[in-house]
């Protein structure tokens, strides 16, 4: 038997924690060239991005909530559609931290909960995403409030 196989799930689910959160802090947890493209591309409309950031901003602890009810009760379809929506609205924002964290998700759903019992694999999944996205909803959210709480600040 070996060590990882050995260890209880919850302190399992904490190494992976700890190495998912690395891995994530490696990658800005905003990258600003997505908003400032998007800022180009609008042109006269420029006006929006703040607008934006802000409704990104006040969805986000909905998103977050829905991941994890959805995780926690072990129900696939909403697990995929809440874990899709934060990392598409991730991307779109730039927060490549959640993005990323969210892609990690979405391949662990793919690989473990659909060959697995939805109902132990998706809390196990749960276990070990939630307190990294958690974090990096809050970084997300400073970083992009430093940055475009004063819109005409750059």
């Amino acid at each position: 038997m070996t060590p990882t196989q050995s260890q209880s799930p919850g302190l399992k689910s904490q190494l992976e924690q700890k190495a998912l959160a690395r891995v994530a802090d490696a990658r800005p947890a905003v990258d600003h060239s997505v908003l400032d493209r998007l800022e180009a591309d609008l042109e006269e409309d420029a006006v929006y991005t703040p607008v934006f950031v802000a409704n990104f901003i006040q969805c986000l602890p909905h998103r977050v909530e829905r991941l994890r009810a959805a995780l926690v009760s072990g129900d696939l379809a909403d697990s995929f559609d809440a874990v899709l929506s934060l990392k598409t609205s991730s991307q779109m924002v730039g927060a490549e931290q959640l993005a990323f964290l969210a892609r990690q998700l979405e391949t662990g759903l793919r690989r473990k909960a659909v060959a697995a019992d939805p109902a132990v694999a998706l809390p196990q999944l749960a276990a070990t995403f939630l307190a990294p996205i958690t974090r990096g909803s809050r970084e997300t959210v400073h970083s992009l409030t430093s940055r475009h709480a004063n819109p005409l600040r750059r």
